[in-house]
This record gives structure tokens, sequence and C-alpha cells, in this order.
């Protein structure tokens, strides 16, 4: 068969409005719906959904790691950092306590978040110029990230809440799908950019300056997102009338067996998922040497990973439900971290095809976590169980950066070769986490079927 040539008069006649409009079409097919008001709230969430993350990002990774390097930080205090955020975390519990104490949140969850912003973005990000000592900077931004972290605890379950008001469960699959769609791609050419121009003051012996720069980026970015967060509507929330007390933290939940089991699940991912911390970001800039838009442009390859099979794993996760897509892609995605452990300087080429892995993966993983959450959760205070959810989850997080501090001091001095490649305890962290994941892919396909027997 011969295939018809493409002339220069075919091109002139594609009609660029309507395949345009296509696309939007198709962005917005199943969670937009003209002169519907809550999808005029969707939209803001999509676009704090872009904020939250580009901020995350730009001072988080290995920007963040960039800058405890410049703090002359250790292997001990990178672990006790992550020890911090997730231990500050857990106090989610107690956040329902106040919450569900006020009818309307929308201003003092939004306030607390520019708070938080500041403070993140801005005061921690100045502190290599404050005229202390070494070790009182650290202090410093230890001090710094424990408030962040204790603030983001009270308000997380209470923005969860208000946001998913919006969110009703015919929209949440489309709603979710556009989110893992997009989200990296924005995330990764953003990152891309922001590499570069670190890279290039760093080139000039600025490396702070070019760090710092990015941080004003993402002040302006946080401004944005306060902007669009006092324009998305609240709901009245669903109560069952009675004052949350302390007990009923813990009390309400254990009520709720099979919504324990959602918790469960969601425990046994973030235990091994946090255990490498920013330890092999740590010994990628440092020990191999590569720069900061190297790592950008080899997590780039998530883009097109993202765009071209998040509606397979969508079909996916329609078919199988969420437990049983997560498990599946976790049974994979472990391997990612063993391939890891064999990159070296002269081995650096193996980097991007533990990436490819990974990021094909991890799409299924991510779309599973955006409705996991909600399975199973009860109508009724709903604060309180999405602040347990939360709790453990860090609790869950805390064990695995415990777990992974003590193993990077413990193994300090281990260096050894095997097969002609030389292994440190930054390339053996990666190996301990693929074993114990492969451990919580069998918990969590246990907990998947005792799930299924009692529905």
């Amino acid at each position: 068969m011969r295939l018809k040539k493409i002339t220069m008069e075919d091109i002139r006649s594609i009609d660029v409005k309507h395949a345009l409009r296509n696309v939007r079409d198709g962005m917005l097919d199943g969670w937009y719906f003209h002169g519907d008001p809550t999808s005029k709230d969707r939209a803001r969430l999509v676009a704090s959904n872009y904020t939250s993350n580009v901020i995350a990002n730009f001072i988080g990774g290995s920007f963040w790691t960039g800058l405890l390097i410049i703090l002359n930080a250790d292997d001990g205090f990178i672990g006790t950092m992550s020890m911090i955020s997730t231990a500050a975390n857990m106090l989610q519990c107690l956040s329902p306590i106040l919450l569900e104490r006020f009818p309307k949140r929308r201003t003092m969850l939004t306030c607390l978040r520019a708070i938080l912003y500041f403070i993140n973005v801005l005061m921690i990000g100045l502190i290599p110029l404050f005229p202390v000592g070494h070790q009182a900077k650290l202090y410093m931004t230890g001090i710094g990230v424990l408030i962040v972290n204790m603030i983001n605890a009270f308000i997380a379950p209470g923005l969860s809440i208000w946001h998913i008001q919006s969110l009703p469960n015919r929209v949440r699959k489309s709603y979710f799908s556009l989110i893992t769609m997009t989200v990296g791609a924005v995330v990764a050419i953003c990152n891309l950019l922001g590499a570069k121009m670190v890279d290039i003051f760093t080139a000039h012996d600025m490396q702070y300056e070019g760090l710092l720069a990015l941080r004003i980026i993402a002040a302006i970015l946080c401004a944005i997102e306060i902007y669009l967060y006092f324009h998305i509507k609240e709901y009245p929330y669903e109560s069952s009338g009675e004052h949350v007390k302390v007990a009923d933290l813990l009390i309400k939940p254990f009520k709720e067996k099979v919504y324990l089991l959602t918790v469960c699940v969601t425990f046994l991912w973030n235990v091994t998922a946090n255990i490498p911390g920013s330890y092999y970001s740590f010994y990628l800039l440092r020990d191999v040497g590569v720069s900061y838009s190297y790592i950008t442009l080899i997590s780039m390859v998530n883009v097109p990973i993202v765009l071209f099979f998040t509606p397979l794993w969508r079909k996916v996760l329609s078919r199988y439900g969420w437990f049983k897509t997560l498990y599946t892609a976790m049974s994979i995605y472990m391997l990612h971290y063993l391939v890891l452990a064999l990159v070296t300087k002269s081995t650096i080429w193996i980097y991007p095809i533990s990436q490819l892995v990974g990021c094909f993966f991890a799409v299924g993983i991510n779309l599973s976590f955006t409705g996991i959450p909600y399975v199973n959760m009860p109508e009724k205070n709903q604060t309180v169980f999405i602040g347990f959810y939360s709790t453990m989850a860090n609790f869950a997080a805390l064990i695995g950066v415990t777990i992974g501090k003590y193993f990077i001091l413990s193994t300090e001095h281990v260096n050894f070769s095997f097969l002609g490649m030389q292994f440190g305890n930054k390339q053996l962290i990666v190996v301990l986490t693929g074993a114990l994941m492969s451990l919580a892919v069998l918990g969590i396909h246990a907990i998947s079927r005792k799930v299924s027997s009692e529905a």
C-alpha cells in the first residue's frame, strides 16, 4: 500500500483552532462541565496543584540537597531533617479537635498556608546569609523545618476535606487522571529551567545565589496559589453534631475495621518508600558529580511516560481497583531501586534506564494513591479519618527515615568492590529499600484479598 504524499496544501488545510479545541475538550472531559459552578472550583484546584508541586520541587529535591551542602550538613543532619518532618506531621491526628469546631475554615486554612510558605520558601532560604556560626545555622534550619511541618500537620486534613468537596465521586477518576498526566509535565519543564539557571550560577561560583533566585520565583507562585485558595468555594461539612475529643481520634478509626485496612496499605508503602530519603540525591551530586541539569533532564522522561501511559493505567485502575493496581505497579517499581545501586561514575548510563523503569510504574502508584485515602472512609467526621490516615502515613514515613538514617550511620565506612564496581552505603540503602518493598507488596496483596472478602 502506497502512502499518500503530504503536500503544503494539506498542511495549510489543517484547522489549527479546531485541533486545539479538540485537545482542550479532551483535557476537560469528565471533570469540567460548562455552567457547573463546582467545575470552576476544580479548575482552580488544577491550577493550585501546578503551583504547589512546582513550589515543592523548587525548594525540595536536589535543590534542598544543594542548600544542605551549602550549609555543610552531614549524613546525620540530613536524616534528622527527614525525621523532624515526618514526626511533626504526625500531629495531624490532633488537627480535627480544632478544625471540627469551625463550621467555616477557608480563611483560617489559607492564611496558615501563607505563613507556612513564608517560613519555608523565604526564611529558610535566607539562613545561609545570617551572621551566625555554622552550627547555629543548622539549628535554625531544623527549627524552621519543625515549625513548617507543624503548621502543615494542622492544616493538611482541613485542606483535603475542603477541596474534596468540589470533587464528587463521578469526576474523581477523570480529575485525578488529568492531574497525574499534566502535573508531571509542568513540574519537569519548570525543574529543567530551574536546574539550568542554578547550573549557570554554579558555573560562576554562585550556587547559593542560584538557589535563592529559584526560591524568589517560588514565592511568586505562592502568592498566586493563595489567591486561588481564597476563590475556591467552601460548602457545609458533614458532621455527627458531637465535639471531637482526643479519644475519638483513635477510637473512631479503630471501629472502622475495613477503613483500617486502607490505612495499612498506605503504612506499608510509606515505610519502604521513605527509607532512601535525600541520601541518593546527595550521592549523585557530591560523589558521582552530576549536575542539577542532568538530574532534572533525566527526570523529564517522566513527562511523555505520564502523558502516554496514564490512560493505560486508568484502564487498569477501572478494571482492577485501587489496591490491586497499587501492588501490581509496586512489584516492578521495586526493581528500579536495585538498578539504582549499580550507578557509579563509570556506569552513569544506568541511571536513565533505572528512571525509565521507575517512571512507568510510578504512574500506576501515584494514580492509585489519588483515591486510596478515601476508600472505605465513613461519611461523617471525615476530618477525623483523614487526620488519622495522614498521621499513620507520617508515622510509617518516620519509621522509614529512621531506618534509613541509622542504616547510613552504621554503614558509614562500608566500601567494597563487586563485579568490578565500587559499592558504598548510599548504594546499599536502595538495595535495602527494594528488598523491603517486596515484603510490602506481599502485605498489600493480602490486604486487598481481605477487603474483597469483606466487601
